[in-house]
């Protein structure tokens, strides 16, 4: 069965099934001559034979990472191979292979989209018919691109040492895997994190310890010096820039992709990570061009490189906390010091998460409850039973993605159904993939009975107000997202939330007093200041979707131009 014994058993096995020998060797063949050297290649001639072969590597301590079968039927009991994959190893990629050209035949489209929409595979994968078919080829190397990603098996030489317990320890590995760079993660208790000590003549005193490629031991680093120690930009510059994007989430990044692409001195400010609140989406799934989906990280890192490879400039996590206007355009303050001097801003900021009154969650948070799911925090539910607080977009996909680790995974909505709030495919999904559902519900309490790590929290009927307890080993908050630009000059024109009005709503708000401008009215995506935009969720009347903020980021530099004419580059 495994014509892979030669390689070691810690190198990832990709299984290949089909019951026909020639159809599978079409398929086996390539794999090795490609990928032999880093994965072991295992083939079966039954989905019987792939499910035991999935037992064995789950037993022996092998890895999976990606399954190619022909055939999805059940093997013993209700049970196909791919389930069977993703359930011993929830990170594995799954791919139905089909013969070129039979998506046009409705049985195999039909096979393909049921498969999908029942979360039994990722996608289909082309039977190869030529020796370097690299169609196929590119197929399974996005798969394994992803399974890398999402299995935290990427080895950038970075080592995180802290208690699981502690919110800063998540923080660091959040900050860094949504940087594009994984860590490894050690228990302070672990041989290996006291060998490692012991060699850096170092001792743990109770925070978190980073280990850099090149030795170096940062103790409890603050965001900048740990972007800095992966090779992030946090200066700021000292000439004045033709725009200054503050954000860089999905609005903010296609700004600058546009903004610098057509000359202008760009410069995006970035309290966090690159991606916003999308960079924790653990898969977009209807975003344009992305047929498998697309992790909002990935998306973001792509973004992020193509603005930087145009020239834009990034102060990676550097907050703007103050603003104000100047005869030249705005002077915007920095935290940590610094001012940036702009001719033009576009506030890109989006929004985060409200924090939600149940007193009980507070002194869990960053440890046990967590607002937004990175894969960081997804991958340590294995076993542990989760609650996800939301009925939105991002409530649902951070249940799927949960779901593949987690022993349990119940969404608590406040409404009567997901109907009104999410989209029908995740509907389907999550019902598929177990996901429970608590309607009419709303958060009021939590606590621990026997330890210091939450077990349990209160729920309260919103019509009757009858409360019950619930076992809750973690909880995920996607609600009440709200901008925070309380930092903002009071000329820019606000609604009581705090999202920023503009274009002609600037004036039917405001007035006429309320625009700044000599004559006319504001653009589009202007403020009541000129030459101050807002895109993307921090603008009044958004749509809240990824591709609805790239939109309004890439229109927005348009009418920035506009506003500079002459000035460009002076």
């Amino acid at each position: 069965m495994d014509r892979g014994d030669a390689q070691p058993d810690q190198h990832a096995a990709i299984l290949v099934v089909s019951a026909d020998d020639r159809l599978r060797r079409a398929v086996v063949d390539p794999l090795h001559r490609r990928y032999a050297l880093d994965y072991r290649i295992i083939e079966a001639g039954s989905p019987a034979g792939g499910i035991a072969a999935i037992e064995e590597l789950h037993q022996s301590g092998s890895d999976l990472a990606l399954v190619l079968s022909d055939d999805a039927s059940p093997a013993d009991g209700d049970e196909n191979v791919f389930a069977a994959a993703r359930r011993r190893f929830p990170n594995v990629r799954r791919g139905l292979v089909i013969e070129w050209g039979s998506w046009a035949d409705h049985e195999t489209a039909g096979a393909v989209l049921e498969l999908m929409s029942r979360v039994q595979i990722d996608y289909y994968v082309v039977r190869p018919v030529d020796r370097a078919d690299e169609s196929f080829h590119r197929a399974i190397t996005d798969f394994l691109h992803e399974w890398e990603f999402s299995s935290g098996k990427r080895r950038r030489g970075f080592i995180v040492i802290g208690d699981q317990a502690q919110p800063r320890t998540h923080a660091l590995l959040t900050l860094m895997e949504r940087g594009g760079t994984h860590a490894v993660h050690l228990d302070p208790d672990s041989p290996e994190a006291m060998a490692l000590l012991a060699r850096a003549g170092a001792d743990y005193v109770g925070v978190p310890l980073v280990r850099t490629p090149d030795g170096q031991l940062l103790v409890d680093p603050d965001d900048a010096a740990l972007a800095r120690s992966y090779g992030l930009d946090t200066s700021l510059p000292e000439s004045v820039v033709d725009v200054a994007i503050v954000g860089a989430g999905p609005a903010g990044l296609a700004a600058a992709v546009y903004a610098a692409s057509e000359g202008l001195d760009t410069l995006v400010l970035e309290g966090e990570s690159i991606g916003g609140q999308a960079g924790s989406s653990s898969l977009i799934r209807n975003y344009l061009g992305f047929s498998r989906g697309v992790s909002g990280a990935e998306l973001a890192q792509r973004a992020y490189q193509q603005a930087w490879t145009f020239g834009a400039r990034f102060a990676h996590t550097r907050r703007v906390e103050g603003m104000s206007l100047t005869g030249e355009g705005f002077e915007l303050r920095v935290g940590g010091g610094g001012v940036v001097r702009a001719r033009s801003v576009v506030l890109a900021t989006g929004v985060s998460y409200r924090r939600l009154a149940a007193p009980g969650l507070h002194p869990f948070v960053g440890a046990s409850v967590f607002y937004g799911a990175s894969s960081v925090e997804a991958r340590a539910q294995t076993g542990r039973r989760v609650l996800v607080v939301g009925g939105g977009n991002s409530a649902g996909q951070a249940a799927l993605h949960l779901a593949r680790y987690a022993r349990s995974v119940s969404l608590v909505v406040r409404g009567p159904s997901l109907a009104e709030s999410m989209s029908r495919y995740l509907i389907d999904q999550l019902d598929a993939a177990g996901v429970g559902l608590i309607t009419g519900t709303r958060v009021v309490d939590a606590g621990a009975h026997d330890s210091d790590r939450l077990d349990h929290v209160m729920l309260e009927h919103t019509d009757s107000g009858e409360r019950v307890e619930v076992p809750a080993d973690a909880v995920f908050i996607t609600i009440g997202a709200r901008p925070h630009t309380e930092w903002l000059a009071p000329e820019v024109l606000r609604d009581k939330w705090g999202s920023v009005i503009t274009g002609a709503d600037v004036l039917s708000e405001g007035g006429r007093r309320a625009w700044l401008g000599a004559e006319g009215a504001p653009t589009q995506f202007e403020s009541s200041v000129p030459g101050f935009y807002a895109v993307g969720d921090v603008r009044r009347g958004s749509v809240k979707r990824v591709a609805s903020a790239v939109g309004e980021g890439s229109v927005v530099i348009s009418a920035v131009h506009a506003h500079l004419g002459a000035h460009v580059g002076g």
